[in-house]
């Protein structure tokens, strides 16, 4: 199982490496070294105002509420073909989780958008530590990992919706024919991390506002439009030269109607 990632361990982590692992951060960032170009951020060290991003829900309210019924509702997918998906989701990169929406085998094959998000998750994850820590687990149950510190660790698990959002949006203004295929697997892809059981129902739907939020900020820049430009100018190619996509992508079409 991954452990949680903390932002100094960006520094060696292979471009791409990380999926939906969310992150472990209770407390204030802490001062670090300088973060290597491909992680080098396109906004300022926050990016976005910590009033911008979803709070916790409060003891006793309906947000709560919600995100336990969730939680219960869902344990009822242990050991299912959409359990073991949620689980992949947490452990393998985008690259992988959105090709059979992409309809190209993306792996290894994009350095255009690699440096791109490469660089904007960190964008990602400095807005995600400006919220406040909260506990990934309001009841027992099964979840996906078995790491106890990562269960109980303060956090901010909305990071895996927000990402999945970002990356698929990027993708479909490349892929247009491709638009409903990657939006839906976005929000399962988001879906997946209540699913395992370390992010609630709220806090996946407050990480689409926010990677909506961030990439309507970050196209502001002409660093980020000119890289964005390249990267989907990029995708466009792979499309016409007929790439083939993975297998296995009716299977995984299969899962992704709605959890919640």
């Amino acid at each position: 199982m991954r452990r949680p990632i903390h932002y100094a361990a960006l520094l060696a982590l292979p471009a791409l490496a990380w999926g939906g692992v969310t992150l472990a951060q209770p407390g204030p960032a802490q001062p670090g070294p300088a973060l290597p170009p491909e992680y080098r951020a396109y906004l300022t060290p926050l990016g976005i105002s910590r009033d911008a991003i979803a709070p916790a829900p409060t003891h006793g309210s309906p947000r709560e509420a919600y995100d336990r019924a969730v939680f219960a509702k869902t344990r009822a997918l242990e050991g299912s073909p959409r359990w073991t998906l949620a689980q992949a989701d947490a452990g393998r990169g985008v690259m992988k989780a959105f090709s059979c929406a992409a309809g190209l085998s993306l792996t290894d094959r994009v350095p255009a958008l690699t440096k791109l998000l490469s660089r904007y998750r960190t964008d990602l994850i400095n807005a995600t530590r400006a919220a406040s820590p909260r506990p990934y687990q309001l009841e027992k149950g099964a979840t996906c990992l078995s790491d106890k510190p990562l269960q109980t660790a303060g956090g901010t698990p909305m990071i895996q919706a927000a990402w999945g959002w970002t990356v698929a949006t990027i993708l479909a203004e490349a892929l247009p024919e491709r638009t409903d295929a990657l939006m839906t697997r976005a929000r399962a892809f988001g879906e997946s991390a209540a699913i395992c059981g370390f992010a609630g129902a709220s806090e996946v739907h407050g990480g689409r506002d926010l990677g909506s939020a961030m990439l309507a900020r970050a196209r502001a820049l002409p660093e980020f439009a000119a890289d964005l430009a390249q990267a989907q100018a990029e995708l466009r190619a792979l499309a016409k030269a007929g790439t083939p996509a993975p297998e296995g992508c009716a299977a995984e079409g299969a899962l992704t109607a709605p959890a919640f």
